[in-house]
């Protein structure tokens, strides 16, 4: 095991000296800290403070909403006067909470197995170690965290302590509980004018001849043409339009290519409209190539999230465009055209100018007044077909034009029967559009049918499909649970603590904690949430591979939320685990679906002897 140091590092986190608001109760809590001694190093994210008493202490505090149930651990059953004597400054705060009317209730945790095991695991020795304890009044609640390190102020806070705020007794008067799945906020939704999806009586003729000139002059122009299809309603409708051109001008010399992206954690209804398309055109135009990217398996979402500790993506770390999309389109595009050279390829696309305000501002940029513009890898041609076009106008092709692949599925009124429920705009296939930066920009940005793990936005398709889909509201409600303890700091999922180099702590937000790592696989396997088999072994392996041999508190508890996704039984432990039952290299015998095929099969053929013997 390493040691760990401690360094001075960077820090980019943001702090400020007061809560973004009190009431009258937070205001006695502080009023509390200020006179029993405890120095105060800012506020972290509006409602995260960092206080010194001996140690480090963080209070996250809930005003206008409560913590989400499904985001803390379960009751431990320890009351904190086992664990902390009560003229300590833990027990000073403790014992003034339970005064104040607060319930107090420490879950399970990383830290109490630390202190139970006490110093016979050695996993369990770790400076970033912290005690948790969720403190519930009627108006508001707290996690209230205890450093066991006292070298470094956690998340980032001010080195040197500095004054109380003296506004700090201006309460708010109301506590209003908010859903964790719109982020507290109130309002009403912006329509903007044209993106209704309404059908019109009839699309207008001049509008689809223009359009049609312009796919008959990209087939023209070119002998390779690659179609970008995100699943979604604007690139259905330039590929049905650009096929329909191609069987009523046949020409051998031409190839055209389907390009999808498959993010892994993509909405379950664009996923399957995906793949149903490419298995109707295999049977009705085989002649068309269609490719589904992947990202690669040690850059997915939740290996990134489990295996490498980072938080879920937010808008200030948007970590998942660039390695689900940008990285897998563009490695594809280029091993595809670059080594055949670009001089005679275009790459079709479905960006309207009236999608958002976003994308019409990308496309002026790329394109201009030209017809075509031109793709950062190899320069490649590009073209949008669809610029002026209206949502309106978009499924009122789509409903009157079946598509020619229909007769064997993937038809569009089950498009526009999801986006009716969806009430979502299409998500862009990446960097397939622009260039990295936009992008990144233009991800997430608005309501988009794309990822169901999307924690950028707050995307209502996902919530407006549970009632016309109810077997997706379990990604719905994951989305909720990966938001708050992969993004929220007040539930404590992150280290406090950030890892600089191997074996170094320095001053940030850091990791997740194992314990919320292991929160987020419990909530999986709860919800039925897929995850492929050589994700979950990538992402243990890694936990293995970095967080172990560092000293991270990896706990029983985490192993056995691993093999519940795996779908193994735990046996002995240790390293006496003999490889023949130990095939996931995890360090326990197992007891796998193959062992049981195996034992069936053996089974199965001692009969068959027995049968002939007779």
């Amino acid at each position: 095991m390493d040691q760990y140091q401690f360094v001075d590092s960077k820090n980019k986190v943001s702090v400020s000296d007061r809560l973004r608001d009190y009431n009258f109760i937070l205001a006695d809590v502080w009023d509390f800290l200020e006179m029993a001694g405890f120095a105060f190093h800012g506020v972290i994210r509006d409602w995260s403070a960092v206080f010194f008493q001996g140690t480090y202490f963080v209070l996250h505090t809930f005003l206008n909403d409560k913590p989400h149930e499904e985001c803390i651990e379960k009751n431990s059953n320890l009351r904190w006067d086992a664990i902390f004597e009560r003229d300590s400054s833990a027990g000073e705060l403790f014992s003034f909470l339970e005064r104040a009317g607060f319930q107090l209730m420490i879950p399970v945790q990383a830290m109490i197995d630390a202190m139970i095991d006490d110093g016979d695991n050695w996993h369990y020795q770790s400076p970033k170690h912290k005690f948790q304890m969720y403190c519930f009044h009627s108006s508001c609640a707290m996690l209230v965290e205890v450093y066991m390190q006292n070298q470094i102020p956690p998340y980032g806070a001010h080195e040197a302590a500095i004054p109380y705020p003296v506004d700090r007794c201006q309460p708010t008067f109301e506590f209003v509980f908010e859903s964790l799945d719109n982020g507290g906020k109130k309002g009403r939704t912006r329509v903007v004018e044209g993106e209704t999806l309404d059908i019109l009586d009839k699309l207008d003729e001049e509008l689809l001849a223009v359009t049609r000139e312009r796919i008959k002059k990209v087939y023209d122009d070119h002998s390779r043409i690659g179609l970008l299809v995100s699943g979604g309603k604007d690139s259905r409708t330039v590929a049905q339009l650009m096929l329909e051109h191609a069987i009523a001008n046949p020409d051998p010399t031409k190839k055209i290519m389907i390009i999808s992206s498959d993010t892994l954690v993509e909405n379950p209804g664009i996923t399957k409209g995906i793949h149903d398309m490419k298995e109707a055109l295999a049977k009705a135009l085989p002649w068309v190539e269609f490719h589904i990217v992947e990202p690669r398996e040690d850059e997915t979402l939740m290996v990134c999230i489990i295996g490498k500790g980072y938080q879920a993506p937010s808008v200030t770390f948007k970590y998942c465009v660039r390695r689900l999309k940008i990285e897998p389109a563009r490695d594809f595009l280029e091993a595809v055209f670059l080594t055949e050279g670009v001089d005679d390829t275009c790459l079709v696309m479905g960006s309207r100018d009236n999608e958002s305000g976003n994308r019409r501002r990308s496309l002026e940029k790329y394109f201009g007044d030209e017809f075509y513009g031109h793709h950062p890898v190899g320069n490649t041609r590009t073209c949008s077909p669809i610029r002026e076009w209206t949502s309106q106008e978009i499924v009122t092709y789509l409903a009157f034009n079946r598509a020619p692949w229909s007769k064997y599925g993937a038809r569009n009124t089950e498009l526009l029967q999801f986006y009716g429920s969806a009430a979502g705009s299409e998500c862009p296939l990446g960097a397939a559009v622009v260039n990295d930066n936009e992008a990144m920009m233009q991800c997430g940005k608005s309501a988009r049918t794309g990822c169901y793990a999307c924690t950028i936005s707050n995307d209502r398709s996902m919530g407006n499909l549970v009632s016309a889909y109810p077997e997706y509201e379990k990604y719905y409600r994951f989305r909720g649970i990966l938001k708050g303890i992969g993004q929220d700091i007040r539930y404590g999922g992150t280290v406090g603590l950030q890892r600089v180099g191997r074996s170094k702590i320095g001053r940030g937000i850091g990791d997740l904690t194992i314990d919320s790592r292991t929160l987020i696989l419990e909530a999986m396997h709860r919800l039925g949430i897929e995850w492929r088999e050589s994700e979950i072994l990538t992402a243990y392996q890694m936990v293995l591979h970095r967080e172990e041999v560092e000293g991270f508190p990896l706990t029983d508890r985490f192993r056995e939320a691993i093999y519940a996704l795996l779908g193994v039984t735990g046996g002995f432990r240790g390293v006496l685990c003999n490889p023949i039952f130990d095939p996931f290299g995890t360090g326990v015998d197992q007891f796998t679906k193959a062992d049981a095929d195996a034992i069936a099969r053996i089974m199965a053929e001692d009969k068959e002897r027995e049968t002939a013997v007779v």
